[in-house]
C-alpha cells in the first residue's frame, strides 16, 4: 500500500507543465527581477504537450476529412436538397410572416372600410325597406284617389253638361223675353248745354214714333209702345234708344221695314235687342266680315245667321265654337278656290249684294 503512495507522491513531487509557458523550477534560486524587457516568443515556438499536439493533429485530420467528405459529389447531391429544403422551409415561414404582415397592413384598413360600408348598407337597406313600404302605401292611396278622381271627373263632366244646358236654356229664355224689343241707333236727343248730358225725364216715345211713321212709312201710336228709354252714352248729340212694343206683330212690322233707313242722313239704323252673350257673337262676326272672311251675317228673332259666300248656305251661330268652325270652313274654301284676276272681272262688295237684314 505504501509503494503506490510513494509512487504517487513521487509523481506528485514532479512539476506539471500545463501550458506552453516556461515553468520556474522550485529549486532554482530566486533572482531579482531586472528592468530589462524580456523577448517575446511566438506561440508556434512555445513547447506544447504531447496531448495538445495529438489533439491538434486530430482536429486537422477531422477537418480535412470533413472537407473532403463535403467536397464529394455524392455528399453534395444528398446534402444540397436537404439544405435547400430546410432553408426553403425557414425562408418560406419568414416570407409567409412578412407577406402576412404586409397583407394585414394593407388589408386591415380595407377590411375596416368594407365593414363600415357593410354597416351603411345594412342601414340603407333598412331605410329602403321602409321607403318601399311607404311607396306601396302611397301607391295604394294613389290608386284609390285615382278611382275617386275618375268618379269626380265623370260627375263634373255630367254637371258641366248640365250647366251648359241650363245656361243655354237661360240664354234662350232671356232672349225670348226681349223678342218684342228693338234698339234704335243714332237717335237725336236734347242735351243740356251746361252739363252736356241728357235732361231727365225725357219722352223718347216721340222720337221713336217720328222715325217709324215718317221714315219707315208706318202708322204707329203711343199705344203701340210699352216702354222706351235712352241706353248708353251720348255721342255727338245722338244716343241709343231701346223700345219695347206691346205686341210682337208691331215689333216685327218695324224690324221688317228697317231697310228703308239705308242711306239715312242721320245714320239711323235698327237692330234686335240681343243678350250680352249674343252681342259678343255678333261683334266677332263683324270682325270676320270686316276682314272679308265671311260674306254676311244677320239676326232674326234673336237667332244669329252667317254666310261665307253669296251663294253659300246660311249657318246658325249658337256659340263661339260655331264661329271657329265657320272660320275653318272659310280657310278651306279660300285654299280650294283661287280668285279670277283676269281683266274685266271685279270683286263685288257683300254689302251691295246682300242687304236682306244685314246686321
Amino acid at each position: 500500500m505504501a509503494a503506490p503512495t510513494d509512487q504517487n507522491n513521487e509523481l506528485n513531487s514532479e512539476p506539471l507543465i500545463c501550458s506552453s509557458q516556461p515553468v520556474m523550477s522550485l529549486n532554482t534560486p530566486t533572482t531579482k527581477p531586472s528592468n530589462k524587457r524580456k523577448e517575446l516568443l511566438s506561440p508556434e515556438l512555445l513547447p506544447g504537450t504531447q496531448k495538445q499536439t495529438t489533439r491538434q493533429i486530430r482536429r486537422r485530420n477531422s477537418v480535412d476529412k470533413v472537407l473532403e467528405a463535403l467536397s464529394s459529389p455524392d455528399v453534395i447531391n444528398k446534402i444540397v436538397p436537404i439544405l435547400a429544403e430546410k432553408i426553403g422551409e425557414s425562408f418560406s415561414s419568414m416570407i409567409e410572416e412578412e407577406v402576412k404582415k404586409c397583407v394585414d397592413q394593407q388589408v386591415k384598413p380595407i377590411a375596416e372600410l368594407v365593414e363600415q360600408h357593410g354597416k351603411r348598407l345594412d342601414t340603407d337597406n333598412i331605410r329602403i325597406s321602409r321607403l318601399y313600404s311607404n311607396v306601396e302605401k302611397v301607391n295604394e292611396d294613389v290608386k284609390s284617389n285615382t278611382t275617386i278622381v275618375n268618379e269626380i271627373d265623370t260627375e263634373v263632366g255630367t254637371l258641366f253638361k248640365r250647366i251648359v244646358e241650363l245656361e243655354t236654356r237661360l240664354e234662350n229664355q232671356e232672349q225670348y223675353s226681349r223678342r218684342t224689343s228693338l234698339r234704335f241707333h243714332n237717335i237725336r236727343v236734347p242735351i243740356d248745354p251746361r252739363t252736356g248730358k241728357i235732361p231727365h225725364p225725357i219722352n223718347t216715345d216721340i222720337y221713336i214714333l217720328q222715325v217709324c211713321n215718317s221714315k219707315l212709312g208706318l202708322n204707329l201710336t203711343v199705344n203701340d209702345i210699352g216702354r222706351s228709354h235712352v241706353i248708353g252714352k251720348v255721342k255727338n248729340g245722338k244716343s241709343q234708344v231701346i223700345v219695347r212694343f206691346l205686341s210682337y206683330r208691331t215689333r216685327s212690322k218695324v224690324y221688317t221695314n228697317k231697310k228703308a233707313l239705308k242711306g239715312d242722313a242721320d245714320g239711323i239704323f235698327i237692330t234686335e235687342n240681343l243678350t250680352q252673350y249674343r252681342t259678343g257673337l255678333t261683334q266677332k262676326l263683324a270682325d270676320l266680315k270686316y276682314n272679308h272672311k265671311i260674306f254676311a251675317y244677320w239676326t232674326s228673332d234673336g237667332r244669329i245667321f252667317a254666310k261665307t259666300t253669296e251663294k253659300g248656305t246660311k249657318k246658325l251661330i249658337k256659340n263661339y265654337d260655331d264661329i271657329t268652325a265657320l272660320e275653318t270652313t272659310t280657310d278651306d274654301d279660300n285654299q280650294q278656290q283661287e280668285p279670277d284676276l283676269s281683266p274685266g272681272t271685279t270683286n263685288q262688295n257683300s254689302d251691295e249684294n246682300h242687304n236682306n237684314g244685314t246686321y
